[in-house]
């Protein structure tokens, strides 16, 4: 929308794929990011992910989008979450859904995007909580909406959980 949102028209539109996350660069708002998913969900089937899975950028505000994929596995890929540092915007986070630990896990960017680089095998189901929330003081420190809340300090290379006592399971948002 260019009108505050009286007319709408398509940005991007993904063939089999729908779009689940949109981040907007806190610090150049021309720059955004869209993580494509394909899935199909029935009442008695779940299947993520396919060939469109990816994420894509524009650099001007919306007008063009390119993929952004260098450095992900060369595979069908399930549900990406993404996480733009606030401490720097050069520093982007994916957990990207593979079929197995040697095509999916957690990458870091250190070029808001262009190339990705595998930092561990970590991974959450991508029919539930994929969801990462980074630190707004340090760079490294990550949170990852699970079962149970887990948390990175070292960019993404080793995740423990976060210390939850005396609640029930399953974090869906973090305040």
């Amino acid at each position: 929308t260019k009108d505050g949102g009286k007319t709408w028209e398509c940005a991007l539109d993904v063939d089999q794929a729908g779009i689940n996350e949109v981040h907007l660069d806190p610090f150049n708002s021309k720059i955004i990011y869209a993580c494509a998913h394909q899935r199909r969900r029935h009442v008695y089937t779940y299947l993520s992910g396919g060939p469109e899975s990816t994420v894509y950028k524009t650099t001007d505000g919306g007008e063009s989008w390119r993929k952004i994929d260098t450095g992900f596995p060369k595979s069908d890929l399930g549900r990406i979450a993404l996480a733009i540092s606030p401490v720097n915007p050069d520093v982007v986070y994916a957990m990207v859904e593979g079929y197995d630990k040697e095509h999916g896990g957690f990458y870091k960017s250190e070029n808001r995007g262009e190339s990705w680089n595998k930092q561990s095998d970590y991974y959450t189901s991508g029919n539930y909580y994929v969801e990462l929330i980074p630190d707004p003081k340090n760079v490294d420190k990550v949170y990852s909406m699970d079962t149970w809340l887990h948390h990175t300090e070292d960019g993404g290379k080793t995740f423990k959980k976060t210390g939850e006592k005396s609640k029930h399971v399953d974090n869906h948002a973090m305040w």
